[in-house]
């Protein structure tokens, strides 16, 4: 990999920005057992994957009706969320510090653009990225680097000019996959794990001070 000088910094979404994994392990669960799914740790498993990757991988034979019934409640819950009380707590004030030193600043995520649009309605971030890849934008959602790449290829950067911040491991997957060095943010997974497939690792965007020392130290 090259030793580019960091000048774009990209985030996921759920876990990065928005806590809402506690939400989707609900929503999941119930799936789940609705439709008589007995895969342990299912909401765990999935996690980071696009909602049309999810069905397709594990409910291919469920009848069409069904699908779109899991794509309506999917979206339902999405838009009835609070995501102002689901902070991943400094995210706010790092995103406002990257954007002022200059740095290129994207979002990608899984998430459709519908559910995108609502949290950076609700976070008062609609002019804030400078790209934003949601799993309207690919074909392949992560651990496919498909997103990763796109929004390097629209910002014009090279992958060793970016640092990413990604909580699960299909997302760490998809940014290394893509050539980024990646900070782990340990909101679904410890630091423990974190650390043996990443860069670095942060509890939070509290830890402003040991950020800041990364995006120095790249």
């Amino acid at each position: 990999m090259a030793n580019n000088k960091i000048t774009t910094v990209l985030f996921g979404l759920d876990g990065v920005v928005v806590d809402t994994e506690h939400e989707y392990d609900k929503f999941w669960s119930k799936i789940a057992e609705d439709n008589e799914l007995k895969i342990d740790n299912f909401s765990s498993i999935i996690r980071g994957m696009t909602l049309s990757s999810v069905i397709e991988l594990y409910f291919a034979i469920s009848p069409l009706e069904e699908k779109q019934a899991i794509r309506q409640a999917c979206a339902d819950m999405e838009q009835s969320i609070d995501y102002k009380k689901l902070l991943i707590p400094g995210v706010l004030d790092f995103i406002a510090y990257v954007k002022e030193s200059g740095y290129r600043v994207g979002l990608v995520t899984s998430s459709p653009t519908h559910k995108v649009q609502v949290v950076l309605d609700q976070l008062a971030l609609q002019n804030t990225f400078d790209t934003i890849i949601t799993s309207d934008s690919i074909k392949k959602g992560k651990p496919d680097p498909m997103g990763y790449v796109l929004a390097k290829t629209n910002l014009g950067v090279q992958s060793g000019e970016c640092v990413v911040f990604e909580d699960s491991f299909t997302g760490i997957k998809a940014a290394t996959y893509a050539f980024m060095r990646v900070i782990g943010v340990a909101t679904t997974l410890s630091e423990e794990f974190l650390k043996d497939y990443t860069y670095g690792t942060i509890k939070d965007f509290t830890e402003m001070g040991k950020v800041k020392a990364f995006l120095d130290k790249i």
